[in-house]
């Protein structure tokens, strides 16, 4: 005889915590790879404006990979394993987007296959659940598709700017080729993905390397260097005016930076795991905000862009070495001039220019926090490569010696070009100020 219950509630009849957590998991995984093919990009693609969507669309994947992996250990105490289990042949396809024939094809990517695939079965897992029994989730899962769909526009628009006319044909049969793969598997939802395999092979795409040289902007001055002092100790920073002027032309070449954060993110993730992932994104994220600092107020004071130096010396000085190495450069260079952030921050107050102090202000901010990233995952990246972890001052004089080296083998060429561009710009910031 069959036992009586009481009716079940059809509208709270959905996900049952396990059925979340293992859905959950896959999602977190997803998030992880498409954060690692946005920044493995931003290096490659030439437009600030490109390396800044990647850079936030980065930092919006890990931050809802973060909520999502903390909400599988709760779901699952006390089982804090995120093992990839049945999502394997799924995430082998994303992952292979990293293989994009171009930064424009990567970006077109995220943009109309994998971001709105990962949108969707956010939308489709907001409808199945209940936020009476998983209100923690649903309260991350809404701002996280409002997110996605910010970074698709973003994205788009930014690969409509990038893209050559040659490019565009293969970057669309790329994707097309890209989406179906993902289809073959299962497209990204509350369904477990087939296996289809270890064999992927998706045709138009070329195995990824790490640029050693970074793309950049060709509306730009673009020069190794990018003012007189990296090179001549003897030119001052300066005040007043020229204060002003500096202060934003090196936020604009922060853009090393964001390429670097980019790159080691891209390369320790493997080895460093979810917080090192965590960590980084965020600091890729500050390091575009910093650039498009200095290009807003570049901007609204009336400059060209090709009227502005846009370098990349210090990235260059990295060429050939390890990961550990660039991840020491940025630490060290972060730490370097964070002191004097706090004093320039007060001058620009004094001359009234309150959008200056303000950028500064939040940037040394940013630059405390990295600063502890630095010294954090500097000695755990040795550690984990088999290294004495307190070798880490070893690493940083190569560092000091790297760069020392590239501005020892800058031309007097380079020296006098750049040299003749800031002079040009502080005439013209002259006028600027003249004129207003």
């Amino acid at each position: 005889m069959n036992e009586r219950a009481l009716p079940v509630e059809p509208e709270r009849a959905h996900l049952l915590r396990l059925d979340t957590a293992v859905t959950l998991k896959r999602f977190a995984h997803v998030e992880r790879a498409l954060a690692t093919i946005a920044a493995a990009w931003v290096p490659g693609v030439r437009r600030l404006e490109s390396k800044a969507a990647l850079a936030r669309s980065c930092w919006h994947s890990a931050t809802t990979a973060r909520s999502l992996r903390e909400r599988v250990f709760e779901l699952r105490y006390p089982d804090r394993s995120l093992d990839v289990g049945d999502a394997r042949s799924q995430l082998r396809v994303i992952e292979s987007a990293i293989d994009a024939p171009g930064g424009a094809a990567a970006m077109h990517a995220l943009a109309s296959v994998l971001l709105p695939a990962l949108r969707r079965a956010f939308q489709s897992y907001i409808e199945a659940s209940d936020d009476v029994a998983d209100g923690p989730t649903l309260s991350f899962m809404g701002p996280a598709v409002a997110a996605k769909l910010a970074d698709e526009s973003a994205l788009t628009k930014a690969t409509e700017a990038e893209m050559t006319s040659t490019e565009e044909e293969l970057a669309g049969e790329w994707a097309g080729a890209l989406r179906r793969e993902l289809e073959a598997v299962g497209d990204v939802g509350l369904d477990a993905p087939a296996d289809t395999g270890p064999e992927l092979a998706i045709p138009g795409g070329r195995t990824y390397e790490m640029p050693q040289v970074p793309a950049r902007d060709e509306r730009y001055f673009v020069s190794s260097f990018y003012w007189p002092d990296n090179f001549d100790p003897s030119w001052p920073y300066g005040e007043g005016l020229q204060l002003q002027l500096r202060s934003a032309v090196s936020h604009l070449n922060e853009v090393w930076a964001v390429d670097t954060a980019a790159v080691i993110l891209q390369q320790l993730e493997p080895r460093l795991g979810w917080d090192f992932l965590f960590d980084a994104a965020r600091w890729l994220y500050d390091e575009s905000r910093h650039m498009t600092m200095g290009k807003r107020r570049l901007e609204w004071w009336g400059f060209q862009p090709g009227e502005v130096p846009l370098g990349s010396y210090i990235y260059e000085a990295c060429r050939d070495q390890d990961s550990i190495h660039r991840l020491a450069m940025l630490s060290f260079f972060e730490t370097k001039n964070i002191g004097k952030k706090r004093t320039r921050s007060a001058e620009l107050g004094r001359l009234g220019d309150v959008t200056s102090q303000r950028d500064m202000d939040f940037d040394w901010a940013d630059e405390a926090i990295h600063a502890g990233y630095g010294r954090k995952w500097l000695r755990e990246a040795l550690r984990v490569s088999g290294r004495d972890p307190e070798a880490w001052p070893e690493v940083v004089a190569r560092c000091e010696a790297l760069v020392a080296e590239r501005v020892a083998a800058a031309t007097q060429q380079e020296k006098d070009a750049v040299t003749a561009l800031a002079r040009a710009l502080i005439g013209r910031a002259h006028s600027v100020a003249s004129a207003g």
